[in-house]
């Protein structure tokens, strides 16, 4: 993989503990073949393209007049919901109570980017089909051929050697 993600060191220590954890859940329920789901946005193209689209708006004369651009109208549940509500949030900006699986690129990085990070495919059972495709693989390549399919226990350890190296 070339794309890094340049997140901080508390975040990478923080993210990785929670990612062992989950990955220590799957090893015992014998889990297998998952995923990282790594998505990246560019903050800085982002707000180019909302620039671009307010542009578009205000030339088109679809912007309402006086309404403040990421404005919403009355709540359903009346003004008291509207008063409780948040503000709309800047390109880049996240809620972290609401976006958990969300984590902003470290202040120090050549980009602006968000990270969002999660584990997928999670359904493979490491049961009697896999220990003979395992065995299978084995005899035919040799024991120290990289095999995609092995034991939970070494491929979460392969997993999180992957995952560790994605991190400038």
């Amino acid at each position: 993989m070339n794309q890094k993600v340049y997140i901080s060191e508390e975040t990478k220590k923080d993210f990785m503990e929670k990612l062992k954890r989950d990955v220590e859940f799957l090893v015992q329920l014998k889990i297998m073949d998952y995923s990282l789901l790594l998505g990246i946005h560019d903050v800085q193209r982002g707000e180019q393209e909302e620039e671009e689209d307010i542009k578009e708006e205000e030339e088109d004369g679809e912007g309402e007049p006086g309404a403040p651009v990421g404005s919403y109208g009355t709540y359903p549940e009346g003004i008291g919901s509207y008063l409780n509500s948040h503000k709309p949030l800047e390109p880049g900006d996240f809620d972290p109570y609401i976006d958990v699986y969300a984590t902003k690129s470290a202040e120090n990085s050549l980009q602006k980017e968000v990270y969002f990070m999660g584990l997928i495919d999670i359904l493979t059972q490491y049961d009697a089909k896999k220990k003979a495709a395992h065995a299978a693989k084995t005899v035919k390549h040799g024991a120290g051929a990289e095999i995609s399919t092995v034991h939970p226990e070494q491929y979460a350890k392969r997993f999180l050697d992957f995952v560790t190296n994605i991190f400038a």
